[in-house]
């Protein structure tokens, strides 16, 4: 008889077990899945595999990586917003796809604002103004004077409507008080093509091809858009630098489904950020973002999302900018 009980005592306690919400069991024991929206090769994808590699040694369980690409990051983070918040699914998401592509378009598949977690910043870029040497300004105010003097106001290129090079330069119009000329183009590459041959003589570049295109000398960089200097760019000055009141950058972080459990935000938090502090990856996240990485709490992450989030809004309101 007391076999019997004891035996239906073990079988009480393996169902209340595996009933446990999976943040009461022991994280993490199986696989995590880290998901890319671009494809390999990408900034995004390189992200998640040097950091997702250093979390298989450090969690102790494999970390892959599976490439979701498509509608400016929607389509990953639609799949991330789907998935158990049990830790298990995590999604490498950046300022275009978490904010501003759903600021444009609101009747997407899931809600920017409520169906992720903040896990960790990874890091926070600017988008760059370049000019084309034959442009007559070697600095942020002589190009200021330089479009104020023009009898008709200059254009300036981005790679889309919409995109982070766009809204920096109405930001910056509405900041200041210039008047530019948008001209959207459909890639990065069509951009810096057209502003390298000249044909484009102002534009806002990611920081990538800034970077590459202004140390070769084929563009002038006169400021970053961003709270702070690329490493890369040391001697360009951010525009807040320069007495205009814009501080927000174009970051890159890790999301989890909405829910994660405290025990297991806190854990993945704490190992991803020891990745991005880690000395030997120093120059390795040089050559991936031109930034140095910016590791954050949780709290801290929200409240840039958030500030990002109004901020971009006012911006996409008074521009009038609409999606193609």
């Amino acid at each position: 008889m007391m076999w019997r009980l004891s035996g239906r005592c073990a079988a009480l306690v393996v169902a209340l077990a595996a009933a446990l919400p999976a943040g009461a069991q022991e994280y993490p024991s199986r696989t995590v899945r880290i998901v890319s929206p671009s494809a390999p090769g990408g900034i995004t994808d390189l992200i998640a595999r040097l950091v997702g590699d250093r979390l298989a040694t450090s969690l102790k369980v494999p970390v892959i990586v599976e490439n979701r690409p498509g509608g400016t990051g929607a389509v990953a983070l639609d799949f991330v917003a789907k998935a158990p918040a049990d830790g298990y699914t995590l999604v490498v998401g950046f300022s275009g796809a978490n904010v501003i592509h759903p600021l444009m378009n609101p009747k997407l598949s899931f809600n920017a604002q409520r169906d992720f977690t903040a896990v960790s910043m990874v890091f926070t870029g600017a988008n760059v103004l370049v000019v084309h040497p034959a442009v007559p300004v070697n600095s942020y105010r002589e190009f200021v004077t330089y479009v104020r003097s023009q009898p008709k106001p200059p254009s300036y290129g981005s790679w889309g409507p919409g995109s982070g090079g766009h809204l920096a330069g109405e930001y910056l119009k509405m900041l200041t008080g210039i008047d530019m000329v948008h001209v959207p183009y459909k890639s990065t590459t069509a951009l810096t093509t057209d502003v390298v041959g000249g044909h484009m003589p102002l534009a806002f570049l990611d920081s990538f091809n800034a970077i590459t295109q202004s140390r070769s000398g084929k563009v002038r960089a006169l400021a970053q858009a961003g709270p702070k200097r690329s490493p890369m760019l040391p001697n360009v000055p951010t525009l807040q630098e320069e007495g205009v009141s814009f501080s927000i950058g174009a970051w890159i972080g890790f999301f989890g489904p909405a829910g994660l459990p405290r025990a297991i935000l806190a854990r993945l938090n704490s190992e991803i950020n020891q990745v991005l502090a880690a000395p030997d990856l120093a120059d390795r996240w040089l050559n991936i973002s031109g930034y140095a990485p910016t590791p954050m709490k949780p709290e801290e992450f929200e409240r840039v999302i958030a500030q990002d989030w109004e901020i971009w809004k006012k911006v996409i309101a008074e521009a009038k900018i609409k999606p193609e």
